[in-house]
């Protein structure tokens, strides 16, 4: 999840085109030798930082953790994981968004399971399911404090890990009359919209991805008009269902507007500085 979310960073700013592409598929196989015990897992991470070292970008390196503008709209990836994150399923999604100018936003699963948790915990808690609970808590934990360690070559291009305790789930519920005894993928989809907001407010564009006939993606659907009345930031949904079409055409012209809009605010941003 990591390694595709930079992967994203990175991409749509690379001088030679394909390089990023080129790093990630060796970083695969650096971290495939990790997980063989041939090297150690702190190695593996220290080799793929320097391959993404390696790649030349226009970008500084202050603007990659900067809240200033990079000039693409960044687009938010959510839904259903196998369409969110399989390019043949979704049609090469985020090579699409960024040869439309876009630069897409992913969410590693070890974010997701934080951004999730509070509202679990709660839940079992009150239900009474102590046990479930303490164990589920335990292992959170031993995660976040071995994902640290390993996380930290990554600061300069990610920031700081996201902490599961950061994340106030249930004044989002309330906003769209849930509580944290509800659960499930539409749930789980809020947490993540406002999760992002909170961490990108930049956001130009949320994208929905579905397969045909998932309930829990068409509760979502539904739910798309009042969570872009209270964020501010459009949601487009696309649904794969298997009958052809390039079915990621329809993001372009929603692309092009926010593309034009991310360019203006880059000109006010250096003109400004100047």
């Amino acid at each position: 999840g990591l390694l595709r979310r930079l992967g994203c960073l990175i991409r749509p700013y690379e001088k030679l085109e394909g390089t990023t592409n080129r790093v990630v598929a060796r970083s695969l196989e650096i971290f495939e030798s990790a997980f063989l015990g041939k090297i150690s897992k702190m190695r593996a991470v220290k080799e793929v930082v320097v391959l993404f070292d390696g790649i030349q970008k226009t970008i500084s390196p202050e603007q990659i953790l900067g809240s200033s503008s990079r000039g693409r709209p960044k687009v938010a990836v959510f839904g259903d994981l196998y369409a969110r994150d399989n390019a043949v399923f979704n049609q090469d999604l985020i090579a699409e968004i960024e040869a439309a100018g876009g630069e897409v936003v992913t969410t590693p699963y070890s974010d997701y399971a934080k951004i999730i948790a509070g509202a679990y915990f709660k839940r079992w808690f009150r239900e009474g399911r102590y046990s479930i609970w303490l164990r589920n808590r335990l292992f959170l934990f031993l995660a976040e404090l071995i994902e640290g360690r390993y996380y930290r070559p990554f600061d300069k291009y990610l920031g700081k890990p996201l902490h599961s305790a950061d994340q106030g789930f249930e004044a989002v519920l309330a906003r769209f009359h849930l509580r944290p005894e509800h659960s499930g993928e539409s749930v789980e989809n809020l947490l993540k919209i406002f999760h992002l907001i909170k961490v990108h407010p930049d956001i130009s564009l949320f994208v929905q991805t579905n397969p045909a006939f998932c309930c829990p993606s068409l509760v979502t659907e539904a739910m798309a008009a009042p969570l872009e009345s209270v964020t501010g930031v459009p949601i487009v949904t696309i649904t794969y269902d298997g009958t052809g079409g390039k079915k990621n055409d329809l993001l372009v012209p929603y692309l092009k507007y926010a593309a034009i809009l991310s360019r203006q605010k880059q000109r006010a941003e250096e003109k400004s500085s100047a």
